[in-house]
């Protein structure tokens, strides 16, 4: 059962979202995912293992910058 803990969500300079407490992660299609106490959500649309980063965004170069 979830405790009481707020999520929280923090944007990495470059990087993924780092997402704290989230305790329900579903896909697209509705499907459950696993969660963990601290993850590193996908912002780059390069992840092999989305919606999960998997360190992509440092092979492409992704930039949160707006042009």
């Amino acid at each position: 059962m979830p405790d009481e803990k707020q999520t929280v969500i923090q944007v990495e300079k470059n990087g993924p979202y780092v997402v704290t407490n989230v305790w329900k992660l579903t896909n697209s299609k509705g499907e459950s995912l696993r969660t963990e106490e601290v993850m590193s959500l996908c912002r780059c649309g390069h992840s092999t293992t989305k919606p999960f980063c998997s360190g992509a965004h440092k092979e492409h170069g992704f930039k949160d910058e707006k042009n």
